[in-house]
Parts: structure tokens; sequence; C-alpha cells
């Protein structure tokens, strides 16, 4: 598998605007129209010099042209992938895989035999994710919670322990244990505040925890649990769009709940932070008919 931060002459914790600059670089170095303006120069040369067409010296030059070609490929497609955060989070995930499978013997098995010790456990949940196991790992997260205070964090790199939470909140999610994802997302939006690590990809992190709270959980957890986490993630402040969702949120489920001015207070707030979110109008409609 070619390393296309190696393509572009990037570390791999690069920003966006870094991956742009390298392509940028490289693109004018190795642009097919450069190697064109070339080949013409040479044919010109050529002409002048009365030399056959099948010259060697002609050759070099549909070769020179041929390498600039392919390189302008592989270029173009190192940049389709890193430039977009879902597609470069997964090269990631497949260049770690590549790099553990160098070792040559099975890992696996190797840490699945150390069931008693945490840190061979917690690898064995990163393995696992990385080789699509995904079941697997959650069995394995799921049982070493028995250890005491087990935390990926503390027998992991930071930033490999929080992608495979993430990779873990994901699976929760698709398997309807929706707390259970609110948990983990949370815990990484703390973290990442706390010192980031997801960077470019923070924005889906916070996209899907967003849609989380706002499409999925509603009308499947209790009402008044999913009130308590509305408060929490607005305490979160990701930002003041997503928290006045939030507000905006808690406002609907309290006008259902017919409690209208906490509904009232939520929406009031809500406009605070954000005046013109979609939505707000016609939460403030609905208590303006019951008299508030």
């Amino acid at each position: 598998m070619e390393n296309y931060y190696d393509v572009l002459g990037v570390s791999p914790d690069s920003t966006q605007s870094t991956i742009k600059s390298a392509f940028r670089k490289k693109a004018k170095k190795y642009h097919p129209d450069l190697a064109a303006s070339e080949a013409i120069g040479k044919a010109e040369e050529l002409a002048a010099d009365n030399r056959t067409a099948n010259s060697p010296e002609e050759k070099k030059t549909n070769s020179v042209a041929s390498v600039r070609e392919s390189a302008m490929r592989l270029i173009l497609e190192a940049y389709r992938i890193l430039s977009d955060a879902e597609k470069r989070r997964n090269y990631d995930r497949l260049l770690r895989k590549q790099k553990k499978e160098e070792g040559g013997f099975n890992y696996r098995e190797f840490l699945k035999a150390r069931t008693k010790d945490p840190e061979s456990q917690a690898k064995l949940i990163v393995y696992d994710l990385l080789h699509n196991l995904e079941d697997e790992a959650l069995v394995i997260y799921e049982r070493s919670k028995s250890f005491p205070d087990f935390r990926l964090e503390r027998y992991l790199d930071r930033g490999d322990a929080m992608d495979a939470e993430y990779c873990l909140a994901e699976e929760y999610e698709k398997r309807g244990r929706l707390l259970k994802a609110y948990s983990i997302y949370k815990k990484l939006i703390l973290m990442e505040k706390e010192k980031a690590w997801f960077r470019y990809y923070f924005d889906v992190v916070t996209l899907r925890f967003r849609t989380l709270l706002l499409q999925k959980m509603p009308g499947r957890i209790d009402e008044e649990d999913y009130l308590d986490r509305l408060d929490e993630v607005v305490a979160l402040d990701i930002g003041q769009r997503d928290s006045a969702q939030f507000l905006r949120k808690k406002a609907e489920v309290l006008i259902r709940r017919k409690q209208y001015q906490e509904a009232r207070l939520a929406l009031q707030e809500a406009e605070r932070r954000m005046p013109r979110l979609p939505g707000l109008s016609a939460v403030r409609h609905r208590l303006e008919e019951f008299g508030f």
C-alpha cells in the first residue's frame, strides 16, 4: 500500500492546509502540461538536428512525460484521500494495520492468551478494530471493565486510545446501544478539548455526536434521561451553534411535556447563543399558542 503522506512529503499529523500546500507544490512540479512543454521543446531540438523520429533522445522525452503522468496520478490520489476527513481516517487505520502486520507472528493469539493483563487486552481491542473484528472488540472491551479503572489511554498511546474509543462508539451506535455510544463520544470531546488529537477529524466526531443527540436518541431512551443528556452537552460547550441546537431540542421536549416556563427559558438561552438558528421561530410560535 502506498504511503500517501510520503507521496506528498508531509507528516501523518499534518493539517489540511499543510496537505493542500504540499499537493500544490508537487502538482506544479509534476503536472503533465509541464511534461508536454518539455516534450515539444525536445521535439523541436530533434528536428533542428535532423534526427530520426524514433531516436533514443525522443524515447527518453516520451519516457519523462510518462513518468510525470504516473507521478501526477499518484499525487492526485494521495490528495483525494488525505483531503477528505473520512477517507483519511480510514486510510490511517489501514496504514497502522499494515505496520502492525509487519511483525511476522500471530500477534492476536499472543494478546488473547494474556487475559489477565489489561495492557494486552487494550492492545487486542485495537487490533480487532483494525481487522474488522468489531464484535470481538466490543466483547473484550466490555470484559476488560472488570479490571480496576480500565481506560484505554492508560495502556495505549493517547491518540490510538482516542481513535479506538471513537470506533467503539460507532459500533455501539450501530447496535442501538445509544447511551454507551453517547458516553464515549462525550469522553472523547472532553479529551479533545483538553488536548487536540483528532484535529482535522474533530468536525466529523462532533457531527456524529450531534446526530446521535438530535436524531437518534429522541424517543429511544427515557425522556427524563434524555433531558439530562441535553443539559450535559450544553455544558460541554462544543460551540455556540451546537449548544443552541441542543437548547432548541430541549425546548421542544419540554413543550411536549407541558413544561412551558422551562421551555421558554431554554428557548431564550438558544436565542442568546444563536439568534438566527433555523427552527427557533417555530418553537417560539408554539409557546405563544400556549400563552408563553
